[in-house]
């Protein structure tokens, strides 16, 4: 069983660090690219919201929650999150997207709280490079 102490910790610093993108169609892609993120983790749809995480986020984002989920398996990590991340991220949206090259900042607000994530093309899509237990 997993406490809920670490997990609210966990998604408060989910909506505080952010779940990346001003430009063109790489803004709207990256928008879209964090949406789906933001819906994939509050659903606890593991493979898709792993999918949607740079190789490197998604390392650390297993190591950093390893203690409370009790495995190193991406996907496994947030369906164990999923009570949390869900009441966390009800109602997330992306107000804004700022892309500068490869790189992109996104405000989300969830609620009364806005914060900002970042995303990185990484094999030619968007993808979270900040993003729950990360940082």
């Amino acid at each position: 069983m997993v406490s809920t102490r670490p997990l609210a910790f966990l998604a408060a610093l989910a909506v505080a660090c952010g779940l990346a993108a001003c430009g063109g169609s790489d803004s709207g892609d990256a928008k879209s690219a964090l949406n789906s993120y933001l819906t994939a983790f509050a659903k606890g749809d593991g493979k898709k919201a792993c999918s949607l995480m740079t190789t490197q986020t998604r390392a650390q984002f297993v190591t950093r929650v390893k203690a409370l989920t009790r495995t190193t398996d991406c996907a496994k990590s947030v369906g164990t999150l999923k009570p949390v991340m869900a009441a966390a991220l009800r109602g997330a949206n992306v107000t804004q997207v700022k892309v500068a090259g490869s790189e992109a900042a996104a405000t989300v607000r969830a609620g009364k709280r806005e914060s900002t994530t970042l995303l990185r093309k990484e094999g030619g899509k968007w993808k979270v490079s900040a993003g729950p237990g990360t940082q």
